[in-house]
Formats: C-alpha cells, sequence, structure tokens
C-alpha cells in the first residue's frame, strides 16, 4: 500500500499549470483583484464544504471521496484549458469545480495513511511515512514544473497545459478504486457496530475542537499554512514575473523555463525537506520547538520575498522560493504528526478537514484584501502584510498554546515506543 500511497502523490501533484495559474490569468487580461476574488470564492468553498463533506467521506467512504474529488480535478482543468480573456463566469466556473475537488480531499488520504499504520500497529512511523509521501509529492511537482515550463516555452499556449493536467486526474480517479475497501474509514466499521449518531457537523466541530490540546494547533495552521500557501501558489510567480521583466526575458519564451525550472528547484528541496521531517524528529524529540523555529525562519524569508519584489531581483526570488518550500515541507508532517496526537482516530479524515479549513477561510479572507493592494501598491506591500499576520499569529498561538489544559506537552513530544511483550 505504501507504494500506492506514493503513486496517488505523483498522480494528484502532476499539475502542469499550477506554476503558471496566476501568470496565465494576468495574461488573459484579468486584474489582480478579479483573480483574487475568483481564487477568495474558491477557498471560502472549500472552507464551507470541506469539514462536512470530511465528515462524509469518514462515514460514507474516503476512497470514494478521493475518486470523486479526481474528476473534479480533471473537470476543473479542462475548464480552464477553454477560458478566452473576459470570461469571468468560464473562471469562477473553474475555480468553483476545483473547490469541490479541494473539499472532498482535504485530510481524506492522510487519514487513510494513518489508519493503515494503525492497522499493522506502526503509528509510530506515520512522520516518516507522511514525510515520503509528500517527497512524492514534491517530486512530481517539480518535474510537472519543469515539463511545464519546457511545453510554454515551444507551444506559447497556456491552455496545452491544462489539458496535459487532466490526464493524470483521470489516472487517479481509477487508483482510488484500486484501494482495499476497508481503507474507507468509519464507513466498513460501521456496517459492524453502532449506526453514526445524529449530531449535526456543528455539533461535532465543537466537539473535536473542544478536544484538549486542538485549538492551539488549529491557530497555529491557520496562522502560518495559510500565509506559506499565499506566498507558493499566489505571490512567488507575480515576483518572478517582475524579475524576469526587469531582465527583459518574456515569460512566454526563454521566461518559461526560468520559472519552471525555480519551480523545480524548489519541489526537490522541498521533497528533501520532506524526507529529512522524520530525521529531524527523533534528533529534536521536540515537535513543538522545532515548528516554532521554523515558523520565525519563515517569517525573515517572506520580509526577504518583500525586498525582493520592491527590487526587482529575479535570482534572490528564487532563492527565497527555494528556502521557503523546504522549511514549509520539513514542518508539515512534523505538524500532522502532533495534530495525531490530539485527534479522534476515527474522525480523521473529518479533524485534518477542519484544520484545513481554518487555514482555508483565513486565504479566502485575505486574497481580495491582497488583489486590491497589488493592483494599486504593487506586489511587495503583500508580503509586508503576510508578514504582519505572521507576526501577530505566531506570538498569539504560543499564548494559546502555554495556557493550563493546552496540553502542548502532550502534542511537541514524541510519543514512547509501546515495550514489546515479554520487556
Amino acid at each position: 500500500m505504501i507504494s500506492r500511497f506514493c503513486l496517488y502523490s505523483i498522480l494528484k501533484n502532476l499539475r502542469f499549470a499550477d506554476p503558471f495559474l496566476v501568470l496565465f490569468l494576468l495574461h488573459a487580461g484579468f486584474s489582480f483583484v478579479t483573480i483574487g476574488s475568483a481564487l477568495g470564492v474558491q477557498h471560502l468553498i472549500v472552507g464551507v464544504l470541506e469539514f462536512p463533506l470530511g465528515m462524509a467521506a469518514d462515514r460514507w467512504g474516503r476512497r470514494r471521496s478521493l475518486a470523486l474529488c479526481f474528476l473534479f480535478y480533471a473537470a476543473s482543468a479542462v475548464t480552464m484549458a477553454r477560458l478566452e480573456p473576459g470570461q469571468e463566469g468560464v473562471l469562477f466556473a473553474a475555480v468553483v469545480l476545483y473547490a469541490m475537488a479541494e473539499a472532498l480531499r482535504t485530510g481524506s488520504h492522510k487519514a487513510i495513511i494513518l489508519d493503515y499504520l494503525d492497522k499493522r500497529g506502526e503509528a509510530g512511523r506515520a512522520t516518516r511515512v507522511i514525510g515520503l509521501t509528500r517527497a512524492f509529492s514534491k517530486t512530481a511537482a517539480a518535474v510537472s514544473a519543469l515539463g511545464g515550463g519546457i511545453f510554454l516555452f515551444y507551444s506559447r499556449d497556456y491552455s496545452l497545459l491544462f489539458w496535459l493536467s487532466a490526464g493524470p486526474a483521470l489516472a487517479g480517479f481509477f487508483l482510488m478504486l484500486s484501494y482495499p475497501r476497508w481503507l474507507d474509514g468509519e464507513n466498513q466499521r460501521l456496517q459492524e457496530q453502532a449506526r453514526p449518531s445524529g449530531r449535526t457537523w456543528k455539533a461535532m466541530a465543537r466537539a473535536l475542537v473542544a478536544r484538549p490540546g486542538m485549538k492551539p494547533l488549529l491557530l497555529e495552521s491557520a496562522a502560518f499554512e495559510s500565509q506559506v500557501k499565499m506566498i507558493l501558489k499566489y505571490y512567488v510567480q507575480p515576483v518572478l514575473q517582475q524579475g524576469l521583466a526587469a531582465l527583459g526575458i518574456p515569460v512566454l519564451g526563454p521566461g518559461a523555463i526560468w520559472i519552471g525550472s525555480a519551480e523545480f528547484a524548489s519541489n526537490q528541496v522541498g521533497a528533501a525537506g520532506a524526507l529529512l521531517s522524520g530525521r529531524a524528529e527523533k534528533v529534536l524529540k521536540d515537535r513543538g520547538g522545532a515548528r516554532r523555529w521554523i515558523y520565525l525562519a519563515v517569517m525573515v524569508t517572506a520580509a526577504g520575498f518583500g525586498l525582493a519584489a520592491h527590487n526587482r531581483e529575479l535570482i534572490t526570488g528564487i532563492i527565497l522560493f527555494v528556502i521557503l518550500t523546504g522549511l514549509q515541507n520539513l514542518r508539515r508532517p512534523l505538524f500532522v504528526s502532533a495534530f495525531n496526537q490530539v485527534m479522534d482516530k476515527p474522525q480523521r479524515a473529518t479533524t485534518l478537514s477542519l484544520e484545513s479549513m481554518a487555514r482555508t477561510l483565513t486565504v479566502s479572507a485575505l486574497l481580495p484584501v491582497t488583489g486590491f493592494i497589488a493592483d494599486r501598491y504593487g506586489i511587495a506591500p503583500v508580503f509586508w502584510l503576510i508578514c504582519a499576520v505572521l507576526f501577530v499569529g505566531g506570538p498569539l498561538t504560543w499564548i494559546v498554546s502555554g495556557r493550563p489544559g493546552a496540553a502542548t506537552y502532550v502534542t511537541d513530544r514524541r510519543p514512547a515506543s509501546p515495550r514489546k511483550p515479554g520487556r
């Protein structure tokens, strides 16, 4: 199954258009406000739906949820490939389809992995296995970015990248159908046990948030992951485009190779960071301390991006891009492993969707604001806002973590290895 988990990570991340999405929309004549609003709607839909759909995945089948997710990914790619300048309705239709895919996906596959390890009595391998699958994710993203850059260089056609992205999504649909049925989660267990309770999704959310140690981790995710996603997914591209323009290099030309190569390098470093997360956990034995140091490093990196954007520095932007991707992927498996210590095990997909919802709604609220700032004042001030959110969110998370009952000592330390019988 580990090989299939890795194949899932590959197919999910063969998105040849992702490194060029914002540049494609700018090329099509959309403003940063329109782009931010469309992507904000996408994240809002994900934020609203992913928790109830996470509950549905836990109760009615994680495999089925993920199979349907891949179909929505393919539909979104095909819709985006047919987008013409000025067609805002088509743009919003594409982002809604993508949002449905994301809402169906978030949390479900990690829940499958954690269930699989529990079933085999290997819960202590969670950080290493998640790090391994994340390494495959980043490697696939690296290959697709470089491939996308090469295709764009020769074709000068953004739409080709979306057509190419639809194929792996369809392959992912068939992969999910090949997973064993017992990995559907609570769906299978409930056939042998009592029927699910009649609690609403709101009541379930309140119960999950009330678990010891849950609130500081949700706040940490909202403060950190949302800002990193905004940088890596939406604002690195304009920074690199500005740097290329300062050197007289067009994106639809040699610039495509530059951007594809930068994405390739950053994702390769991200893969290395994910693989090293298990070793970092073993050496440090303190997830909380490691996450806080990485948090501070990311804050400094975000400030560096602001300076690079202000000075239109291409090489500096690429270096910071690589560093930030490495830091984020070193940190994420540590966070998921800590999160696993406080979540309700039968409701893993639900709980991971709740965590994703916290950061998704934050991104949804900020994207239209950052789009307005980028249109009115330029790209650099966007990074000053991101730094401000990180600066406020970090200390606030640590304050909440330090309150009695926050149980940070439970979530930040690695669980002791179980004693073998006879010792």
